[in-house]
């Protein structure tokens, strides 16, 4: 059988699959493949129409975006993803932001590295405690979970959840506090965290209009997806003032490009998608992958 993987994963999940499989790192013939496993990849309609032999596309990681979910229903293909698997790992370096930005830990480093900071004490390096402020979460999900816990066990922050897809008393048994109105958490928290999916319905959710009614102490963090946050209007409100800081590990544009007006702000955090890049989370999330692919091919070890 052969499995299409053109993505790093865990070596000890690869050489799982190669005892059995025959692993192909290209759609040249997608009619031969049995399973085809996505990290980074796309898995466009095209090639899921002439998959005629495969029994599962398996993403390695959460979000379907980069697979043509409807083109593979059509087809009969079962689509699945690894969800939590990277929960903590993406959890923690929400959080990693969040205080990097509220200690000013990158500017410091830069400045210190360029020689700008002649001694200590300088008003520029003042940061701010994460202890009880509050905390807005957007998603109800496994990686919001986690955030939460570290958020209450280690900083004692009152949190908060916007979910429009669940009422405000399915938020409360979760163990949120609900905000039904996402301008409203942008106004009463000193934190927000975005985790949910990429839609039509949340392209730009993060727009000039939610922005504008954000307090000025406002941190922004986005480990979910590109596109949830209009890039624009997030510049404009940190070059105005309109809110203090802001930290994105996705981007419209994967890569984005070095020309992006944001790395030019002293406010700003970028990363790379890499928050759910951890040994831990990888070897969790490649196995969990490996044994989703060997069920649908009927694979006993």
């Amino acid at each position: 059988m052969k499995v299409y993987l053109n993505d790093p994963i865990a070596p000890s999940a690869v050489e799982r699959l190669k005892r059995y499989v025959e692993l192909v790192d290209n759609f040249d013939h997608p009619e031969e493949l049995d399973a085809i496993i996505v990290r980074q990849q796309y898995c466009h309609g095209d090639v899921i129409r002439k998959a005629t032999r495969c029994k599962l596309i398996q993403q390695h990681g959460v979000g379907l975006d980069r697979i043509d979910v409807e083109a593979a229903k059509e087809a009969g293909i079962s689509v699945k993803n690894t969800p939590g698997s990277n929960a903590r790992s993406v959890a923690e370096f929400a959080v990693a932001m969040m205080l990097d930005l509220s200690r000013k830990v990158n500017y410091i480093d830069k400045k210190t590295h360029a020689g700008q900071l002649p001694r200590f004490g300088m008003p520029e390096t003042v940061g701010i405690e994460m202890s009880g402020k509050k905390l807005g979460l957007i998603g109800s999900g496994h990686i919001a979970h986690e955030v939460a816990q570290i958020a209450r066990d280690g900083f004692r922050m009152e949190v908060f959840c916007y979910n429009p897809h669940r009422t405000p008393e399915e938020i409360s048994v979760l163990g949120f506090q609900p905000v039904t109105d996402l301008k409203e958490l942008f106004q009463s928290c000193d934190y927000v965290s975005l985790h949910c999916l990429l839609t039509d319905d949340t392209w730009h959710m993060i727009d000039a209009e939610v922005l504008q009614h954000a307090n000025t102490r406002l941190i922004l963090v986005n480990t979910a997806r590109g596109g949830l946050v209009d890039e624009s209007a997030l510049y404009e409100a940190l070059t105005e003032g309109r809110i203090s800081a802001a930290g994105l590990d996705v981007f419209e544009e994967q890569p984005p490009s070095v020309d992006n007006p944001l790395f030019g702000l002293d406010n700003f955090l970028a990363g790379m998608h890499v928050a759910g890049s951890t040994y831990e989370a990888m070897e969790r999330t490649g196995h969990a992958v490996v044994d989703s692919v060997f069920a649908a091919l009927g694979i006993k070890e």
